[in-house]
């Protein structure tokens, strides 16, 4: 591929990133799991979702809280035949509450994305959470008490959804 190829692609793979904030963010479940190859792994931890079918599951769950999600620092490296990726990105993830919106997830996505019929989609989005550096083991998603009760209900659904890997 030439550099502007290159180029090109990572446009369209920047695009993808943005379909899925969009979509979830929107509630478009099933436009979000269409993000996604149709045996595309969303995970977490230990758990991955596996299957649109089940990504949209999880979607559904998600849509009932309100969130908005920031997508930043996003970069990717094209394999040389063209047709898959990797990468990573920055993101960050809000829930609205009677007080406003409030950081819930600050953490980052490790990508693997792959060209579908000449569309590139998610064939594993891993989500990794940040730490506080002097105690790793703290658990900062449950937190704030105000987001616990809606946290759990992801993690909940979660764990019912997914298969460990």
């Amino acid at each position: 591929m030439t550099e502007l190829e290159t180029w090109v692609e990572k446009q369209k793979i920047y695009e993808l990133c943005a379909r899925y904030t969009l979509t979830l963010d929107r509630h478009d479940i099933d436009a979000w799991a269409e993000c996604f190859t149709a045996d595309g792994v969303f995970g977490f931890g230990d758990h991955g979702l596996r299957g649109r079918q089940k990504i949209a599951a999880y979607g559904r769950v998600h849509q009932q809280l309100g969130s908005r999600h920031l997508n930043t620092s996003l970069l990717f490296e094209i394999d040389p035949g063209g047709e898959s990726a990797t990468g990573s990105s920055t993101t960050v993830a809000t829930f609205a509450t009677r007080q406003g919106y409030r950081v819930a997830f600050l953490g980052r996505y490790e990508d693997e994305v792959r060209k579908v019929d000449g569309a590139w989609l998610f064939a594993r989005r891993w989500v990794v959470a940040d730490q506080l550096p002097d105690d790793p083991s703290f658990d900062l998603l449950g937190a704030d008490p105000a987001l616990a009760p809606l946290v759990q209900r992801l993690v909940d659904a979660y764990r019912e959804l997914g298969e460990p890997m």
